[in-house]
């Protein structure tokens, strides 16, 4: 999270939406009485090139909180620390992701230490019988999503079922969007480091995690970026 008195605006670091990288980008211009919260894994602070990028500053008030994520502040903290000229004439902004997309990032995040999501050969693949890697990761994915290790990105965005921000960063168009905010907000030569990435097998897209039970339990969770974001349960291009 960051608050820049400097430039005036809030930005609410949702979860799973390469909110780290944009925070760091954003850190670099931030001094002075500007507030950006640190991230719980230092380790996850370095680019492509190995320079550390985060720079938190001035988050003590927040810090005694004892907030259960320092690194995501909700909207309504956030609005209850700051005065009432500051929600209300800064520029205020979060990100937003592929609701179906992001459940699975989240799930690799969370999932990262579990040698399960990387199925291993058994003796009896090698006497014929077939290795569906991807089957297995289904498997945990689904008892995954069907237990309370995970929620939607309602909380930064959103309050009195309305959206509390002024624009929102897609996650799909992340560089395009992050421009245009860096222009609104007259800072210059703004680029996005690469972290926290890797996390996640590539090779297989979204859509082949689901079936429509699971969709449907992810859609009633995400009734709001659905609603105001028009986000749609997609397929890979063929």
């Amino acid at each position: 999270m960051i608050i820049s008195h400097t430039h005036k605006f809030i930005f609410i670091k949702s979860e799973k939406t390469a909110g780290t990288s944009i925070e760091s980008a954003l850190s670099q211009y931030c001094s002075g009485d500007d507030v950006v919260t640190p991230i719980n894994d230092y380790r996850h602070n370095r680019d492509e090139n190995g320079r550390f990028m985060h720079q938190s500053m001035n988050a003590e008030e927040f810090i005694r909180l004892d907030l259960p994520n320092l690194q995501h502040v909700d909207a309504a903290t956030i609005k209850g620390m700051v005065p009432d000229e500051v929600w209300n004439g800064y520029f205020k902004f979060s990100i937003t992701r592929n609701p179906w997309d992001r459940i699975i990032s989240d799930f690799f995040w969370k999932k990262r230490q579990d040698p399960e999501l990387i199925p291993r050969k058994r003796f009896y693949h090698y006497l014929g019988i077939p290795f569906n890697e991807l089957e297995q990761v289904k498997n945990k994915f689904d008892s995954f999503l069907r237990s309370d290790q995970w929620t939607n990105n309602d909380r930064f965005y959103i309050l009195d079922d309305e959206l509390c921000i002024d624009q929102a960063i897609r996650y799909e168009r992340l560089s395009e969007d992050f421009s245009e905010i860096c222009r609104k907000l007259g800072l210059d030569n703004c680029s996005l480091p690469r972290l926290k990435s890797g996390m996640r097998q590539k090779n297989h897209h979204y859509s082949e995690y689901f079936d429509e039970d699971s969709k449907a339990i992810v859609a009633e969770k995400h009734k709001n970026d659905i609603r105001f974001f028009d986000y749609r349960f997609e397929h890979p291009q063929a």
